[in-house]
C-alpha cells in the first residue's frame, strides 16, 4: 500500500440506519476520530449515512472533490441486502462494480460450502480497488482515497490501525496539544476577547464550551495547536493565565490528555 507524500484532510463516514436512528451508539465514528487525533492528523470531517448508495455515493464525492484524503469509510460492506456501501462508493468514484478474483478466493476458501450468493457479493468491488488484509472476516478494500472497512470494531480496528500506520510513515505528523481552562462565568462575558485573540493568533484553535451546573454557568476554554509552535504556545498561556485572574476559576489551565 503505497501513498504519495500529500496534506491530509481525513474525512470519517459510519454507514448505517441502526446508527443514524439512533439505535446504536456511533462507537465506530468515537475510535476513527480519537485514532486520526493521535497519529496528528485530526478529522476535517465526520458524516453519518444511511445504507443507500446514491446518498453514500452523493456525500463521498463531495469529500473527493474537496479533496479529503484519506476517507475512511466504516460499515455497509457485507453480503447481505442492506449492505450498500460498496455500491455507493463505486458510484462516486464512477467504477462499475467487478468480480475481484483475489477476494473472492480468500472468501471461498474461508467459507467452503457455506460461501453463498450473498456472500459471493463481497467479492463484487469497485473496479481497481485494491484489498485491506482482516484476518476475522471479509478483507476491507481502498481506491484512490476512499479506505472501506466492515463495521465489527474487532475487525475494523485492527484495520484501521494497519492503515494509518501506512499513512503515517509517508511524514512525520506533528505532534499537537490542548490547553484548557475552564471559569465560573457564561461564554459571553469573554467571547469578544477570545474573538479579539483568536483573530491575532489564527494557527491557535480556540472553541468556548459552555455548560450549565447547579451552581451557575460555566465556560471551559480549550486551545488546541502544534506542539513545537512555542511562539503561539508562549501567547496562549499569557491569555489563559490573564483570564484566570480576572475570573472565579473552576479548573485551571491545565494540558489535556490525547484521548486513548
Amino acid at each position: 500500500m503505497s501513498h504519495e507524500n500529500r496534506v491530509y484532510r481525513p474525512a470519517v463516514i459510519t454507514v448505517g440506519q441502526e446508527v443514524l436512528y439512533g439505535e446504536r451508539p456511533n462507537d465506530n465514528l468515537l475510535w476513527l476520530l480519537r485514532a486520526f487525533e493521535r497519529c496528528g492528523i485530526p478529522a476535517a470531517v465526520a458524516m453519518v449515512l444511511p445504507d443507500d448508495e446514491v446518498v453514500i455515493a452523493e456525500h463521498l464525492a463531495f469529500l473527493v472533490s474537496k479533496e479529503h484524503h484519506p476517507i475512511f469509510v466504516s460499515g455497509g460492506i457485507g453480503g447481505t441486502h442492506d449492505d450498500r456501501t460498496r455500491q455507493g462508493i463505486a458510484l462516486a468514484l464512477q467504477r462499475p462494480l467487478v468480480r475481484h478474483a483475489e477476494c473472492f478466493e480468500i472468501l471461498a476458501r474461508r467459507y467452503g460450502a457455506k460461501f453463498t450468493t450473498q456472500r459471493q457479493r463481497m467479492a463484487w468491488l469497485p473496479q481497481g480497488a485494491r484489498l485491506i488484509a482482516n484476518p476475522l472476516g471479509a478483507p476491507g478494500f481502498f481506491l484512490d482515497s476512499v479506505y472501506a472497512f466492515p463495521g465489527f470494531p474487532e475487525m475494523l480496528h485492527p484495520m484501521a490501525q494497519e492503515v494509518l500506520k501506512t499513512l503515517c510513515l509517508t511524514q512525520t505528523p506533528p505532534g499537537r496539544k490542548t490547553l484548557e481552562l475552564t471559569l465560573k462565568i457564561p461564554e459571553g462575558e469573554i467571547a469578544e476577547e477570545v474573538e479579539r485573540f483568536a483573530a491575532q493568533h489564527p494557527s491557535v484553535e480556540i472553541g468556548l464550551y459552555p455548560s450549565i451546573t447547579p451552581e451557575g454557568p460555566t465556560v471551559c476554554v480549550r486551545c488546541r495547536g502544534l506542539k513545537d509552535a512555542a511562539n503561539d504556545w508562549e501567547a496562549v498561556h499569557g491569555f489563559l493565565q490573564k483570564l484566570e485572574a480576572f475570573h472565579t476559576v473552576v479548573e485551571p489551565v491545565h494540558e489535556v490528555p490525547t484521548p486513548l
